[in-house]
């Protein structure tokens, strides 16, 4: 039988996504950390001429676009820019962080310009973690928790104790005496490294020779003189040493020139960033972290959110790219080949231009928006930092809230973070994952690790389980977990597989 061979026009429909250029942009700039969408910006000035830092004189005021409350800010959420001007966003097309309203949930909060805004997260753990080595009773613990969080950058506390008073009564609901907190101060002045918690360069010194004074280990007489000596000079005679002015302390002290020189060599030895010292010495362990977000409570149950903008300067197109632009548009029939090309070189330039600014314009809108969809959702938990007070969020609810897509709060949520109220969360740590148990009792992701993790802590070790093996031995507990979740659960708490925990 013979079979003849045809060609046969077949039709199809297929619905397809293609991202546009923009939109492939955004995506970029999304993914970015803080530090990386710094050098990202810097980087297309450098690239695209028509791209100027700074704003024109005549630019629309963006800073007085400020909503001092949440019901404010939803009646501007209807997805469309607000200061969409046609020629505005032609000859200048400029964004900075006065587009953004504070999100403030009520009125009436101090705002604070001396948040840290790298990775205090690990330092002020460190120091709380010390607390544990006082006998203290609850209220003083909390206030010298309090002072961990007013240090600044180089360790050091700058307020009056009168003003820390005041905060305590009025932030904290807490009423002590300047001397309850000066007692308090001397507690955390003795926490490592030595000189944290000093109020100024002096104090630093002085703490951390008196801790050489103080140590267990004896040191040698001749060692103790030298330590005096050198307490003497930063206690009465500062200034000289400050202005180096050996002269005069020898003089004063009746020292020879290789006393001076030693005391000198000594004291340049201490630390006068004892905080500095410590973040770097953390640095080696953990990644510096810059909060993308700056999140701040307040007693009365009022949150404020705000951007961290990084090292990002307003953006604008050049004035004279878009004039010239025109400028050869309106004579396109006089132009030579070269004008021509001049003139599409221009175009594309100043089209880039426009494109990169509206660009890092939704970055931040996108940004703010989903932080702001997270703060509603939590409001317990970001209130209280209590993990009690966490509600189960998933990324689908983050979107619905906030209007986008859950591939872009992936995005956002996955490579930042936040800095509320002096510490830094990663955007992950404000989901909670559940999974119901036997009863139909939401149970959530700690539970359940933790759970895991006794079973093997408690398992022979000669034989100790397998994957299936586990998941069989938590669904008799209520909880039932395919083996693949198991064994991906495992893997997080960082236990080795079956083979590896034989003993």
């Amino acid at each position: 039988m013979v079979q003849s061979q045809t060609q046969i026009q077949v039709q199809k429909q297929e619905q397809q996504m293609k991202l546009s250029l923009q939109q492939l942009q955004l995506v970029k700039l999304l993914e970015l950390s803080i530090g990386d969408y710094e050098e990202s910006v810097k980087k297309e000035m450098v690239e695209n001429p028509a791209l100027e830092e700074g704003a024109y004189d005549d630019d629309i005021d963006m800073d007085s676009k400020s909503a001092d409350s949440s019901d404010e800010m939803e009646e501007n959420d209807t997805g469309e820019d607000p200061y969409s001007d046609s020629d505005y966003q032609e000859l200048a097309s400029g964004f900075d962080d006065g587009d953004l309203p504070v999100y403030k949930v009520n009125n009436g909060v101090d705002e604070r310009n001396d948040l840290p805004l790298g990775d205090s997260g690990s330092f002020i753990e460190y120091l709380e973690s010390q607390i544990v080595n006082y006998d203290l009773d609850e209220v003083q613990q909390q206030v010298l928790r309090y002072l961990i969080g007013l240090l600044d950058n180089r360790g050091f506390i700058d307020l009056p104790i009168s003003t820390i008073v005041d905060e305590l009564s009025f932030k904290e609901y807490i009423d002590v005496d300047e001397q309850y907190v000066e007692d308090l101060l001397k507690v955390l002045q003795s926490f490592d490294p030595p000189g944290i918690g000093a109020r100024n360069v002096q104090e630093c010194l002085l703490l951390q020779i008196d801790r050489q004074l103080d140590e267990d280990i004896p040191v040698s007489e001749m060692q103790e003189r030298f330590l005096l000596l050198q307490r003497s000079i930063v206690s009465d005679y500062f200034n000289l040493f400050l202005n180096k002015n050996k002269e005069k302390l020898k003089s004063e002290l009746k020292l020879n020139e290789v006393a001076v020189n030693a005391v000198f060599d000594a004291l340049k030895k201490l630390n006068v960033n004892p905080g500095l010292a410590l973040a770097e010495s953390e640095s080696s362990r953990v990644e510096t972290q810059i909060p993308d977000f700056i999140v701040e409570t307040d007693p009365e149950g009022g949150i404020e959110l705000r951007l961290n903008s990084g090292d990002v300067p307003r953006l604008h197109v050049r004035r004279d790219y878009v004039e010239q632009m025109k400028m050869l548009q309106a004579n396109t029939r006089k132009l030579s080949r070269s004008e021509k090309e001049g003139l599409q070189y221009t175009k594309e330039k100043v089209e880039a231009a426009q494109m990169f600014i509206e660009s890092v314009k939704q970055r931040r809108r996108t940004l703010y928006e989903t932080m702001k969809a997270i703060i509603h959702l939590q409001r317990p938990f970001i209130l209280s930092k209590d993990e009690n007070d966490k509600k189960r969020m998933v990324l689908k609810d983050v979107a619905e809230l906030s209007g986008y897509d859950i591939s872009t709060v992936s995005r956002v949520c996955k490579s930042k973070c936040a800095l509320l109220d002096g510490r830094i969360y990663k955007l992950e740590e404000f989901f909670k994952l559940t999974r119901k148990n036997a009863q139909g009792k939401e149970v959530d992701k700690q539970q359940v690790t933790q759970l895991l993790s006794e079973i093997i802590e408690h398992e022979d070790k000669s034989y100790p389980y397998t994957d299936d093996q586990l998941a069989e031995l938590m669904k008799a507990k209520g909880i039932a977990l395919a083996r693949r979740t198991v064994a991906k659960y495992r893997n997080e708490l960082g236990i080795p597989p079956v083979a590896d925990r034989q003993a």
